[in-house]
């Protein structure tokens, strides 16, 4: 891993941007100019010869990159190169400097890469598809860097999945949006995929002395079996907080019993206390799921740095392939035994969440380790494994079977090892359990804790209705500290919309003003499909004008919305959040009225729902009775059948509201 920068010559900001990213490479700096452009680059070398960049010939090129079939791709195009990068510099000074051909190059590349090339007055920036290596740009004015907070005022994140294409002179910007996130044409087989998840680790296999972020869960003691299968000599690193740590239980078991060598970094507050303006610097982040997950994360870099250790190895990612977190549990409609409506639904989940990785984990993990000088390498994350996950069918999908058996059958590991149960790491670790009693000593809570450590999160969007699910989703987004820019509101003059809300809908303009948010009103026909243009239009004005990366949606298990608005989003290049989705729905509505969301049903359609239940506000006493109704004829708490439509009268987002 390396850090990379690029802008125009004489921008004062690049000084500060080289103080900022020196971390990324330490090995060995430098710049080179071309057509008034300065390319800054910081070496970060696993193993050979310092080859320093940029390469300078016909074009330049600047990358992060580790591209693991780069001599089949010198042997291919006949040319030679002392290492990955600077066969990909030769290789596309070989060949003529279309957008098509570079996409085919771009297509070939197997691996993790971040990169910029500048040739004839066109800059490309490309990254590989699952967004692994970071990379994030500005236009006006042109300004590349590994790190939004090289320039976080105007920088924002390249989307994996598209190459963008700038032309200098006239100053017009193309991009090519490519998806390989795709199944297999044919299912895939138990033996197919476990082949393809070891040859995932084994072309990862560095020479350098290495360690893995070992939390004692299959994931990681998978690559601790295959690692040490293939030779390499590893040291399994586990930070944790206090004796209740799932995680170091069952990592200090597994490195007695198979005779690894085993760090321990136990986190006290006073050491989190002193760290957690770096951890939250280093990720740009005060979101509090990815800070409690960068805790851990962040103790045991930093000792595997103090340990000359170059590369760890993490497991992030198996539980997107494999489908190891509880949303992936998915059950077809009561009566129904529809194995391939099952499939269906998890494969959905499996896209949906390798959609958002990149935003959600990849570029903390990345930021945490190259911030203490190491390269994070994430095997799980391989195209060709992943396509194979999407094709399983659904008895090697569900919780992680696939993984399970090949520890099982392959490795013969007692049950205690391969059918521990799934715990995330901010939980399995104690980092979180750390933060609350944290933010308690300091007579605050968590989010209010970490707003004083980054200013604000990424700037999004609300898909908003007027109904408590959109309000509620976008509550939670603004108390983890997202910049909420606007919102988006689709007026569908199809009463029967699949895709929209439909009710109240005109409500929306005056909630946008009680909530001094600007509003985007986008009209549609609300023909199936068709309408989705119009939803597509709308979040490009929300770029547009606001400038935002994400948007937030108030799904809880529509998967038929859901993936739609996905879709569109992640060819716009932005990301999703949907906070909600699959949430515990007695759980949400008693939420609303304890968080001072005051709403109403503005139309009933179930049995045991009658005209009282209209225009009222919804109480406790409401929600005791909707359970026995749940009991009784198996209404949904939470209206997700279309038993009820709410609005939203009052709320703590009203700045003439509950919290003035």
């Amino acid at each position: 891993m390396c850090g990379i920068i690029v802008c125009n010559k004489g921008d004062r900001a690049l000084s500060s941007a080289e103080s900022l990213l020196r971390h990324r490479g330490t090995d060995s700096h430098a710049r080179a100019e071309k057509d008034g452009m300065i390319f800054s680059h910081f070496l970060h070398p696993v193993v050979g010869s310092n080859v320093e960049q940029p390469f300078v010939g016909k074009g330049i090129l600047i990358a992060n990159c580790e591209i693991y079939n780069w001599e089949q791709l010198a042997e291919k195009y006949g040319l030679t190169g002392r290492n990955d990068a600077e066969v990909l510099f030769n290789v596309l000074e070989h060949c003529d400097n279309k957008e098509q051909t570079l996409l085919n190059i771009i297509s070939e590349l197997d691996g993790d890469f971040a990169c910029a090339y500048y040739r004839d007055g066109q800059l490309a920036m490309f990254r590989d598809p699952l967004g692994v290596n970071p990379l994030f740009f500005s236009l006006n004015p042109l300004f590349i860097a590994s790190e939004r907070k090289a320039n976080p005022r105007i920088l924002r994140e390249l989307h994996p999945r598209t190459a963008l294409f700038y032309d200098t002179k006239t100053k017009r910007a193309k991009t090519h949006y490519t998806n390989p996130l795709q199944p297999h044409k044919s299912e895939s087989t138990y033996e197919e995929t476990r082949d393809l998840l070891f040859k995932a680790v084994d072309k990862r296999t560095a020479e350098a002395r290495s360690g893995i972020l070992f939390s004692g869960g299959i994931d990681s003691v998978f690559l601790a079996l295959r690692l040490a299968e293939k030779g390499t000599k590893l040291t399994l690193y586990t930070a944790y907080s206090g004796k209740s740590s799932e995680d170091i239980k069952y990592a200090r078991d597994f490195a007695r019993k198979f005779g690894f060598g085993h760090v321990e970094i136990e986190i006290t507050e006073e050491m989190l206390s002193s760290e957690l303006h770096n951890i939250c610097s280093a990720i740009d982040s005060c979101d509090s799921v990815k800070v409690g997950v960068a805790i851990p994360l962040y103790f045991a870099a930093k000792r595997a740095s103090g340990d000359n250790v170059k590369v760890l190895y993490s497991g992030l990612g198996a539980d997107d392939i494999f489908a190891g977190y509880a949303r992936f549990r998915i059950r077809a409609p009561a009566g129904s035994n529809n194995i391939a409506a099952i499939t269906s639904n998890i494969h959905n989940e499996q896209l949906s969440s390798l959609r958002s990785i990149y935003e959600r984990d990849l570029y903390r993990d990345n930021c945490i380790t190259m911030h203490n000088g190491i390269e994070l390498r994430v095997p799980f994350l391989d195209v060709a494994l992943l396509q194979s996950s999407l094709s399983l069918p659904e008895p090697l999908l569900t919780n992680k079977a696939i993984l399970r058996r090949i520890l099982k059958e392959h490795y013969n590991l007692d049950e205690k090892f391969w059918n521990r149960p799934k715990k995330a790491a901010q939980y399995g670790a104690k980092s979180m359990e750390l933060l609350r009693k944290l933010a308690a000593k300091n007579k605050t809570n968590i989010n209010a804790l970490l707003s004083q450590h980054y200013s604000k999160n990424i700037p999004l969007a609300a898909l908003y209705t007027g109904g408590k699910d959109s309000a509620y989703a976008l509550y939670l987004m603004k108390m983890r500290n997202y910049d909420v820019r606007c919102l988006i509101t689709i007026k569908s003059t199809n009463k029967d919309s699949y895709m929209y809300h439909t009710p109240q809908i005109d409500a929306v303009d005056g909630h946008a003003r009680r909530m001094e948010l600007p509003l985007i009103s986008q009209k549609t026909s609300g023909e199936k499909e068709k309408e989705l243009v119009d939803l597509e239009a709308a979040i490009k004005e929300a770029i547009s004008k606001h400038g935002i990366e994400g948007v937030i949606t108030g799904a809880l298990y529509s998967d038929y919305q859901r993936m739609r608005i996905e879709r569109i989003c992640d060819k716009l290049g932005v990301r999703v959040f949907s906070p909600l989705w699959h949430i515990d729905q007695e759980m949400h509505m008693r939420r609303l009225i304890k968080d001072g969301f005051k709403f109403i049903f503005t139309s009933v359609a179930a049995e045991g729902l009658d005209k009282t239940w209209l225009n009222r506000e919804i109480s406790e006493k409401d929600m005791d009775a909707l359970v026995k109704l749940n009991k009784k004829y198996g209404l949904n708490i939470a209206g997700e059948g279309g038993e009820f439509e709410s609005l939203v009268t009052d709320c703590p987002l009203f700045t003439d509201g509950v919290a003035k």
